[in-house]
């Protein structure tokens, strides 16, 4: 399943959300989340604001208002592309 979350994501070069995730793969967000965590930490996919920026870079995650209103997106990793 790692592998076809990370195929689903090359396709979208503006990332998905959680819940769009979960949509598309049929799965509880509970279970797509512990996917999308362990990719993140493995370096194959990158967290991004609903701005397109890397979250992890600005420094201010937690208190940013953008992503407490919609929520963080995932991308590829570039060195995976």
């Amino acid at each position: 399943m790692l592998t076809q979350l990370v195929e689903l994501l090359a396709g979208k070069e503006n990332g998905l959300s959680l819940s769009e995730i979960s949509r598309e793969m049929k799965a509880q967000p509970s279970a797509v989340l512990a996917m999308l965590d362990l990719l993140v930490k493995k370096g194959k996919l990158i967290e991004i604001g609903p701005d397109g920026k890397c979250c992890t870079d600005c420094g201010l995650e937690s208190e940013c208002n953008l992503l407490a209103a919609r929520g963080k997106r995932y991308v590829v990793s570039q060195s995976l592309k």
